[in-house]
């Protein structure tokens, strides 16, 4: 038994963020790759001075690898994403593990907080006669959205019971992928490289899977149609834009993207799933968008604003605020080392304001 109360589960979290082989951590603490392995399994005591040099080479502060392992492994349901199949499997493991360390670090600042009750629609797709699109009209509803586009998502899915997270993937073949949890029931996970037209489609999209897919019994590639659609329709009603993909040119594109905040491509697929184009022509818009360059990166000066995420700051701000943390105390209380805190938690006053920080915390 360790009596410096070292729990191994954290140990394997840490490193798996940094993307680290359990032999390269050797290395840089000076011990074996088996005794990493040891040490992960519990079957070896964590010593003061191991510890020490396991922070140090992971950018960890000792009180990570203390912390109550309860917390960890209580997302439920699947997890989904909107990758390429050739992401490296440690690219995907890193990209797991970031993700359950800003939940960690959200559900253990939220044990000061009030209970939130604003919480997700819930509507499974197979019991609302798997159409998506009522769904999304469904949500919209719900949230209380005026007709028209959506100016900031992120703050909106934030003030509707999602927490937006925005990560260093260090991959450009990951976008996201979302989590339900009980602090509170979405986390959107985000490759913070995303341009922000795909950032909005990508939170639309891993949306609809928090709101429709909670046992999914359609294939994987069923239901990423189904949240596909359902982002369409979210971000840009039929009923609202048909009107105007009619007579689609490729010169209309650009100002509907200004409009909508959502990319040509997108606005290409959204015009002949609404039967304004047919295959033919969404065919030849593709291959001008790709002559263009534009199927990998549109022009920065059609981007919608970018959207920040706000929860988790608003979060930190309010410890280190009205509850009188100070920036030590809170980094310990996390964890983090500094360069960590202050890379997700330092905001000036004047972004913070723009997120609408003080609306967060109410939610």
């Amino acid at each position: 038994m360790n009596d410096n109360n070292f729990h191994p589960e954290m140990l394997t979290l840490a490193r798996n963020s940094r993307g680290m082989a359990k032999r390269q951590l050797a290395g840089l603490v000076g011990i074996s790759g088996t005794a990493i392995g040891r040490l992960e399994a519990g079957t070896l005591d964590m010593t003061d001075s191991v510890l020490e040099r396991v922070g140090d080479a992971l950018d960890y502060g000792s009180s990570f690898f203390l912390r109550n392992p309860v917390l960890i492994g209580q997302v439920g349901g699947a997890i989904f994403h909107r990758k390429q199949q050739s992401l490296p499997v440690r690219k995907l493991y890193r990209a797991h593990a970031l993700a359950e360390v800003r939940r960690l670090e959200f559900a253990t600042m939220m044990r000061s907080m009030d209970e939130i009750d604003h919480l997700l629609p819930e509507y499974p797709v197979d019991l609302y006669d798997d159409d998506p699109e009522a769904i999304a009209r469904s949500v919209r509803a719900v949230m209380n959205l005026p007709p028209g586009p959506i100016f900031n998502l992120t703050q909106v899915l934030e003030r509707n019971g999602c927490v937006v997270v925005a990560h260093d993937f260090q991959s450009r073949q990951i976008d996201g992928f979302s989590q339900r949890d009980q602090y509170p029931p979405g986390f959107i996970h985000l490759n913070a490289d995303l341009p922000p037209d795909r950032w909005r489609w990508t939170l639309a999209h891993e949306l609809g899977h928090l709101v429709m897919h909670f046992e999914p019994t359609a294939s994987p590639k069923e239901v990423e149609q189904q949240a596909n659609l359902f982002a369409g329709e979210f971000l840009a009603p039929g009923h609202e834009i048909g009107y105007q993909l009619e007579d689609l040119s490729f010169q209309k594109l650009g100002g509907l993207k200004r409009q909508w905040g959502i990319s040509m491509q997108a606005l290409v697929n959204r015009a002949y799933h609404l039967n304004a184009i047919t295959a033919s022509q969404r065919q030849t818009m593709f291959a001008r968008l790709s002559k263009a360059g534009y199927r990998t990166r549109e022009p920065v000066t059609l981007d919608p604003p970018v959207e920040r995420p706000g929860r988790m700051v608003a979060l930190a701000q309010a410890h280190l605020g009205e509850m009188g943390y100070s920036r030590s105390e809170l980094r310990d209380l996390l964890g983090l080392r500094d360069t960590d805190f202050r890379r997700h938690y330092d905001r000036g006053d004047d972004i913070l304001e723009s997120l609408g920080i003080g609306d967060l915390l109410e939610k």
